[in-house]
């Protein structure tokens, strides 16, 4: 039950941690530009609205982030 939790806290909102759990992590908030963040077709949705809100918000950083991997889950789709 314990590794389940620690398994469950590593789920993210659009996407998983694929950080080894051993490796300890000292930031919150980044994880769309780290090396271990993996995303999938199922988190389109929430992707996309993640960009629209940035773009709505002039926060061109995040948009051009989120694009980036919005277009990589259209290039594994095809």
């Amino acid at each position: 039950m314990a590794r389940l939790r620690r398994e469950h806290h590593r789920l993210l909102g659009n996407g998983y941690c694929t950080r080894p759990p051993e490796l300890d992590c000292a930031f919150e908030a980044i994880c769309e530009t780290c090396t271990f963040f993996q995303t999938s077709i199922e988190f389109r949705p929430t992707l996309q609205a993640q960009h629209d809100h940035a773009a709505e918000h002039d926060q061109t950083h995040r948009a051009d982030l989120f694009t980036r991997l919005l277009n990589g889950l259209d290039q594994q789709a095809s």
